[in-house]
């Protein structure tokens, strides 16, 4: 099982400043200690937690300070803001300057803000969603990119750059719904479970729907096709005593929550998402961090045999990688995080990453 990270520049106690050079440098320590993947959310408007609205720039840093450890867009949203051209461009750019160490987990927005701030309709991201892949999956592998879609269309064009790596990159969707998980099955991408705050028994059912599709799906017409499943824990932070890391992340995780729960009681009344529809149970918790830690797969705070024993829980289930938030408790305490897993917990999950 891979351990990798996802931070999203949270500004708790700090200033984009101060945390995007934290951040490079918590990425650099990540590398050295065999963590698989790193990646960054692209967030418009929504700080203290979130700060990072152009990602491409911090990789591009990051990529030149790091060796081994795959950067991964996490996630680059495919509406209408964000030209598929332009993904696939940066992507390719991106792979370049890391020499081959560049992968995109796509997405649809679940931010109203966002998306009323870019004049996108929550009952079309996943029309957009799906013609973008397509311009996507095209620009990054034909000699010449030409769609007719129902989003976009395209007259004949050579995009360039290519990626360095061949055929394309590896390809991933950030899926919080059942149903977003059967058509990454469906399609032969990746699928990365999201925000998943409503139990072990729901991402069970969101990875054997994306087993099904997948296993059912004729994908010979497929460019490089990949079952690969990840898992986005939302808060996590790993310290010697169980207390202390309770202690450490409680606020931040807590905040993230809240945070999460503002977007989804809203969303859950737009059609398309009605896996929403049981968010009065995650409200009637919204203060209980020991239930968040045992009912959700998206909180992980203990020691390091609790994240041992954890990981094996979601191996079992089907799970690849585990994807960590670990950030909003400070630098220090971040890189004494980083330190605990890399010594205690990859070597014992993940021995390939010594």
């Amino acid at each position: 099982m891979r351990v990798g990270l996802l931070q999203e520049g949270d500004l708790t106690g700090t200033t984009p400043y101060e945390r995007y050079h934290q951040l490079i440098d918590e990425v650099v320590l990540a590398d050295s200690l065999g963590f698989s993947t790193w990646g960054t959310s692209e967030q418009h408007f929504s700080p203290p937690s979130f700060s990072i609205a152009a990602p491409e720039v911090l990789y591009a840093a990051i990529a030149m300070r790091t060796n081994k450890i795959k950067l991964r867009t996490m996630a680059s949203v495919m509406l209408k803001w964000n030209h598929p051209i332009l993904v696939a461009e940066r992507l390719a750019t991106l792979d370049i300057v890391s020499r081959g160490r560049a992968e995109v987990c796509t997405a649809r927005s679940n931010n109203l803000t966002t998306l009323a701030a870019f004049d996108v309709d929550p009952s079309e991201t996943r029309d957009q969603w799906e013609d973008g892949m397509d311009v996507l999956m095209k620009a990054m592998t034909a000699e010449k990119l030409e769609h007719n879609g129902p989003i976009w269309q395209i007259p004949s064009v050579e995009v360039v750059p290519k990626p360095y790596t061949k055929p394309h990159p590896k390809v991933t969707v950030a899926a919080s719904s059942a149903q977003t998980h059967v058509n990454a099955g469906t399609r032969g991408i990746g699928s990365i479970t999201f925000d998943n705050y409503f139990g072990f028994d729901y991402l069970q059912e969101c990875l054997d729907a994306y087993r099904s599709a997948f296993d059912e799906t004729d994908h010979s017409a497929v460019v490089s096709p990949n079952d690969y499943r990840g898992l986005y824990v939302a808060t996590a932070y790993c310290a010697e005593d169980r207390d202390e890391a309770r202690s450490v992340a409680r606020g931040v995780a807590m905040d993230y929550f809240q945070f999460i729960l503002n977007l989804y009681a809203p969303l859950s009344k737009n059609p398309g998402y009605t896996y929403l529809d049981t968010i009065e149970q995650l409200i009637e918790h919204r203060d209980d961090l020991d239930w968040l830690c045992e009912y959700t797969p998206s909180v992980m705070i203990g020691t390091p045999d609790d994240f041992i024993e954890r990981i094996r829980r979601l191996e079992a289930m089907g799970v690849d990688e585990v994807l960590l938030r670990i950030d909003g408790v400070g630098h220090q305490n971040i890189c004494k995080a980083l330190e605990l897993i890399g010594h205690e917990v990859i070597p014992v999950v993940d021995p390939s990453a010594a």
